[in-house]
């Protein structure tokens, strides 16, 4: 028997959902207070759950487990990716201090012909520099972002097997 992976889904979801309800309703009924009733049947209901109970707990959890990791990855990506685009225009303001100042400390006339092209070298060398720093920086993220895709589909085969693993304990 095949079952479509968005079925399977489906009843994965509305299992999960009811067994939320009726867990947390279960917990509240008779005392209106979630705290309370957490402090005190935890354990008990814990050591006394059903086995198909027990399992859909893990599953809401490792569910929760996933979000929060995934989550956490996406934040980290994203300062990772800030502090590569500050990098590159920290490292560009720097380059433009260091001509100036080099201008700034250019005496004479004479002085100053003999520097201009000297100068112009030296800023075109930075310029240069900034671009091949982009340009690598580029290539990296690029090269990251492939990574990613590929460690996605890694992760989305994996959860096919665990999905098919699901149906055959079912």
């Amino acid at each position: 028997m095949d079952i479509p992976h968005h079925s399977a889904r489906d009843h994965y979801e509305s299992m999960l959902e009811t067994f939320k309800s009726s867990d947390r309703a279960q917990r509240l009924w008779g005392t209106g207070n979630e705290e309370a009733i957490l402090e005190k049947t935890v354990p008990a209901i814990q050591a006394k759950k059903p086995r198909h109970i027990q399992l859909l707990q893990d599953l809401v959890d490792r569910r929760e487990e996933k979000d929060e990791a995934k989550k956490a990855k996406k934040e980290k990506d994203q300062k990772r990716r800030d502090s590569l685009e500050s990098t590159g225009s920290q490292l560009c303001l720097e380059a433009e201090q260091r001509v100036a100042k080099r201008q700034r400390t250019a005496g004479t006339a004479q002085k100053k012909d003999e520097s201009d092209s000297t100068l112009q070298d030296l800023l075109d060398f930075e310029k240069q520099k900034h671009s091949e720093d982009h340009t690598y920086r580029m290539e990296r993220l690029e090269f990251d972002k492939e990574e990613q895709k590929i460690r996605l589909v890694q992760m989305s085969e994996s959860a096919k097997r665990n999905d098919q693993l699901e149906r055959l304990l079912v």
